[in-house]
């Protein structure tokens, strides 16, 4: 009988280098279920708490934290081990008292930076897609697979700061001059820069943009900026 579906396993050898594991201690690895975050950009909770953030030591311990609502995730508790999180994802663990944001390492691997309170409390989503219903209503797409509503003032690459788990708009974050960004992609990944100029893009060539950390400036991919300003 030929097999359906895809596998519910990955070997660790094989996991995505985005992942930060050990390759060769364990032979397995949880995947993650599907989820509305780019599959190159998300990790199972599972993974998250016992390889990245190291809270545990086996994955029976963190199955049983998850199982017992001892985390939340964008402020709703979540029971599924499998359940898929990524960039921009806040992560609380209300019996630590701790509350983290997972962003983008030097290497480009997922990695978690520890936020106060305030924080936790809002989420930075950037706008990939708008398109407008048959009803004439604006639907604008975010990063990691929620909708809202709002008008022309939104823009492709914007960020819009979110209260969460209301997702109440807060502030839009404009991708523009000046603009403070992460860098999500490419050989400045995990660098936070600010925008000097934007270059137009054609048909062999993606747009691009020109930022600067302190007094050294390089050029990038327009697609791999997340405007942060100073909320991250």
């Amino acid at each position: 009988m030929a097999k359906k579906g895809g596998s519910r396993h990955i070997k660790r050898l094989a996991a995505p280098g985005f992942i930060p594991v050990k390759r060769k201690k364990i032979v397995w690895l949880t995947k993650q279920m599907p989820g509305p975050h780019n599959k190159k950009n998300y990790v199972s909770l599972a993974v998250l708490l016992r390889d990245i953030l190291k809270i545990a030591d086996s994955a029976k311990e963190v199955k049983n934290a998850i199982k017992n609502g001892n985390v939340l995730v964008d402020g709703k508790i979540v029971k599924e081990e499998k359940f898929p999180v990524g960039i921009m994802d806040n992560l609380t663990i209300p019996k630590l008292g701790k509350n983290y944001r997972i962003i983008i390492d030097k290497k480009g691997r997922l990695s978690l930076l520890e936020v106060n309170e305030s924080k936790a409390k809002f989420k930075l989503c950037r706008i990939d897609r708008k398109i407008t219903t048959k009803e004439g209503k604006l639907q604008i797409s975010l990063h990691d697979g929620r909708t809202i509503f709002g008008d022309n003032s939104y823009k492709i690459g914007d960020t819009v700061k979110l209260s969460i788990p209301k997702q109440e708009v807060l502030n839009v974050l404009k991708l523009e001059q000046n603009a403070k960004c992460l860098i999500i992609k490419g050989k400045h990944s995990g660098e936070v820069a600010v925008v000097d100029e934007f270059y137009s893009g054609s048909a062999a060539r993606k747009a691009e943009a020109k930022l600067h950390v302190d007094n050294t400036s390089f050029i990038t991919v327009k697609d791999y900026l997340f405007v942060v300003g100073d909320e991250l």
